[in-house]
C-alpha cells in the first residue's frame, strides 16, 4: 500500500510541472535575446585590472629572485689569492 502511494506521488510530482509548463499558452518567448548585448569594446575587469598586476608582480618576483640569486651566489665562493 506504502509502494502504492509512493509511485502516485512521484508520478504526480512528474507530470504536473509539465502540465503548469505547457499551459501558459503565449507566444512570447521565456527568453529575449536582444541585438544590442551591451558594449562587447569595453573588456571585463578581470582583464583590466587583475591581469595587470598578476603580470607586474610576476615581473618584480622575477627580477628580485635573479638578484637574490647573484647575492647569494658572490657571498658562497671568494676568491683565494
Amino acid at each position: 500500500m506504502i509502494i502504492l502511494l509512493l509511485l502516485a506521488a512521484i508520478l504526480i510530482a512528474g507530470v504536473a510541472p509539465i502540465a503548469a509548463a505547457q499551459e501558459g499558452g503565449g507566444s512570447e518567448p521565456a527568453i529575449v535575446i536582444s541585438d544590442d548585448a551591451g558594449d562587447a569594446d569595453e573588456p571585463a575587469w578581470t582583464f583590466r585590472f587583475l591581469v595587470p598586476t598578476v603580470l607586474a608582480i610576476s615581473a618584480i618576483a622575477l627580477v628580485l629572485t635573479a638578484l637574490l640569486y647573484g647575492v647569494r651566489l658572490r657571498g658562497r665562493y671568494r676568491v683565494v689569492r
